[in-house]
């Protein structure tokens, strides 16, 4: 494993946003990328909370699965903030905010793709863990868009791009954010400044 790039640890040194170093903490356990996912989480720890840094983690294996999550919680280990009470969240409500008016049909093609799969994202993805984390809801929709943007997962992260925009996210913001990002190459993130700038139609 070598030393991430200097833009990657310049860039976590620049910006202390919640959801953006958790996105740096999503890609770098994407990337299998220690020096970088320690960096973000001391960031998190030291300038936000320690319930911060977990449920970054937490969300990063709706992304990186959960063996990288546990590989991460041993790397980063001991965590000192109380422990919690696992809480279920409504997940179709929250589906539903994220989605808007393409919920229900999102969800009715996830129903006749897989029942399975259907339940575990509405119960286990939204409920689970998008509902009850300590991140917005806009801060977890703007750290998605930028840890989908490192797969081929262009629709998914289109769909929370609108979200994005549906919840008060500008282009400005958002195309700053897929600017900097140095985990991407220049082929995922000009995919994403492309999704960016088609959805709010290049009016900012």
């Amino acid at each position: 494993m070598g030393s991430p790039a200097p833009l990657k640890i310049s860039f976590l040194l620049m910006n202390n946003n919640k959801y953006f170093l958790a996105a740096q903490l999503g890609a770098a356990i994407h990337n299998d990328d220690d020096i970088a996912l320690t960096l973000a989480a001391d960031e998190l720890r030291h300038s936000h909370s320690e319930l911060a840094l977990l449920d970054a983690l937490r969300l990063s294996h709706l992304f990186c699965g959960i063996p990288k999550l546990i590989r991460s919680l041993n790397l980063l280990a001991p965590f000192h903030c109380e422990l919690q009470k696992a809480e279920v969240g409504n997940g179709h409500q929250l589906f539903s905010e994220v989605y808007g008016d393409d919920a229900e049909v999102v969800l009715a093609h996830l129903a006749s793709t897989d029942s399975i799969t259907h339940q575990w994202v509405v119960n286990h993805a939204y409920g689970d863990v998008f509902a009850t984390s300590s991140y917005s809801l806009l801060e977890r929709e703007m750290t998605s868009i930028l840890v989908l943007s490192l797969g081929n997962c262009h629709q998914q992260a289109l769909s929370h791009v609108r979200a994005c925009k549906r919840h008060g996210a500008t282009a400005t913001q958002l195309l700053a954010d897929a600017n900097a990002f140095s985990f991407n190459d220049n082929e995922q993130r000009q995919r994403l400044v492309a999704s960016i700038r088609d959805t709010f139609n290049d009016n900012e």
